[in-house]
């Protein structure tokens, strides 16, 4: 019994048995068929189609939760993804970057994040894997609140890059106030704020972010500019804002 043809190969599969079927290629410029037989079970089909159904129940879930928290994070993105990161880790006692489910929501709660308990418990089934009840809280973050994409991404590892003179991952927070220039800051060319004023208040908010008080990893860095994103639409507005303190 013929199921149909699949794509332009000319491949015609075969009903044989109730849960095998095979393929047939057929070369549709000579209008002959192959030899090669390919024998397929419909239980592998079957299992694809429910990975696939179930990585789409799985993204739904999180953007759900994504749209609720981006509400709440849109006046105070940075300093919320700045010092939440730092409160995990703080949480983080043995260093294996992973936690159980009621340090994440107490974390969330410590930052006034609100998360209905069958929100927080579904987005959890998704991300915990196999670690024994606890999950990545890296990725679990990154997944709740979502991040910058690829290109934004692009250029914070540039101006991260072109200030790690070493090349250790880490950043003195002194080499940071050498080089962020605030002068083309729209409240300094407004006459609202010196540059100094902004060079603190940028330093103030990174440095909450450092679970070291003289550095800043390259984690900390984005963390920071992952706060920043939230509220800005464009990709070329969010490109300028890293751009031109760094000179990059």
């Amino acid at each position: 019994m013929s199921i149909g043809n699949l794509g332009k190969t000319g491949q015609t599969c075969f009903l044989l048995f109730k849960k095998t079927f095979i393929v047939i290629s057929v070369d549709e410029e000579k209008g002959s068929s192959t030899n090669s037989v390919i024998f397929m079970s419909t239980d592998s089909v079957e299992h694809e189609d429910d990975i696939t159904s179930q990585e789409a129940n799985d993204r739904l879930v999180l953007e759900a939760v994504q749209d609720v928290l981006k509400e709440q994070l849109l006046k105070r993105g940075v300093r919320i993804l700045t010092g939440l990161g730092k409160y995990l880790k703080q949480l983080d006692k043995e260093g294996t970057g992973l936690l159980d489910k009621a340090a994440v929501k107490r974390a969330l709660q410590e930052f006034h994040l609100q998360v209905s308990e069958d929100a927080l418990e579904s987005a959890w089934q998704v991300l915990e894997g196999d670690a024994g009840g606890k999950a990545d809280y890296g990725e679990f973050t990154r997944a709740v609140i979502g991040e910058m994409n690829e290109y934004r991404k692009s250029f914070v590892r540039k101006a991260f890059m072109k200030l790690d003179f070493n090349k250790t991952g880490c950043v003195p927070l002194t080499d940071i106030r050498k080089c962020y220039c605030a002068k083309k800051h729209p409240q300094v060319i407004s006459g609202h704020s010196t540059e100094e004023e902004i060079k603190l208040s940028f330093l103030e908010t990174l440095k909450g972010a450092c679970s070291k008080s003289d550095e800043v990893s390259y984690g900390e860095f984005e963390d920071y500019y992952e706060g920043l994103s939230i509220g800005i639409v464009n990709d070329e507005d969010f490109v300028n804002i890293v751009r031109t303190p760094w000179g990059i």
